[in-house]
């Protein structure tokens, strides 16, 4: 018995084809993390075994569906991952004679509506299929990876990533996952940003992006998506700046109108 476990949060535009792509499965089962808009009419059209957690906690909302499951086997799929037919089938065949306790499955990514195949989007393998008898638990807050006994398979075919719709899709997802960066390094106490700190990471991860990982040699697409990697990782440390201070910037702000207020506006 196959069980599909299926993450999301408010995804009501992209979860139908998802959910089309695995209804092959014996079992489906969403983890929503507090969706406001209209996934869950979505999703209970498909199955009822539906959970809601809130939090952003990652690692937490995958353990907590793995703990619902009834399947033999848990293949994890993402909202914007498609399970091609040809991955369908050898999962099914995986499932009848796999002698591995879990298997990588390897993405095909589309950025931006283009394939692309360098640097990060190459050799893109996520550990996604797993014995649940020899599953122990995901760790992780953001990059989370799952824990297993026994040895690890790797599929011949692939899922099908439909990330980087447009540019408002990446900069509010990015957004959102730099408060959590930046909160899990202001608790490993990450030495104090610096204005000779920022430039070092703007400059490394520049290189990192565009030369190393050959963003800047692969097309618009390419050179778009380094760009916007940068953006991100350097929100990161910008954020990390902000909760470092001594005191939230909201106070200063609501300080100055004060002082403002009580001097008859004079700055």
């Amino acid at each position: 018995m196959i069980s599909v476990i299926i993450l999301t949060r408010n995804e009501e535009d992209r979860i139908k084809a998802c959910l089309e792509s695995v209804k092959w499965a014996d079992e489906i089962i969403v983890a929503d993390n507090d969706s406001t808009d209209k996934t869950l009419e979505v999703v209970k059209k498909y199955t009822d075994k539906v959970f809601v957690y809130k939090g952003q906690d990652f690692a937490q909302l995958r353990n907590m569906a793995m703990g619902k499951v009834s399947g033999d086997w848990v293949f994890y799929v993402d909202a914007d991952e498609r399970v091609l037919k040809p991955l369908r089938e050898e999962v099914e065949e995986i499932t009848q004679k796999g002698d591995k306790s879990a298997y990588a499955v390897s993405r095909r990514n589309i950025i931006f509506g283009q394939e692309v195949n360098y640097g990060p989007y190459k050799d893109d393998w996520m550990v996604r299929l797993f014995k649940r008898d020899k599953f122990k638990a995901w760790v992780g807050k953001v990059h989370e990876y799952g824990t297993f006994e026994g040895n690890l398979g790797y599929t011949k075919n692939s899922l099908l990533h439909l990330t980087h719709r447009n540019i408002d899709h990446f900069i509010l997802k990015s957004l959102e996952w730099s408060k959590i960066d930046a909160k899990l390094r202001l608790e490993t106490q990450h030495p104090k940003m610096t204005k000779w700190r920022f430039l070092r990471i703007f400059l490394t991860e520049l290189y990192h992006q565009g030369i190393k990982r050959r963003g800047f040699l692969s097309g618009t697409v390419g050179i778009i998506d380094s760009i916007l990697q940068v953006f991100f990782f350097y929100m990161t440390y910008v954020r990390l700046w902000e909760m470092q201070q001594t005191k939230p910037l909201e106070e200063e702000y609501k300080e100055i109108d004060q002082k403002l207020m009580g001097n008859d506006f004079q700055y």
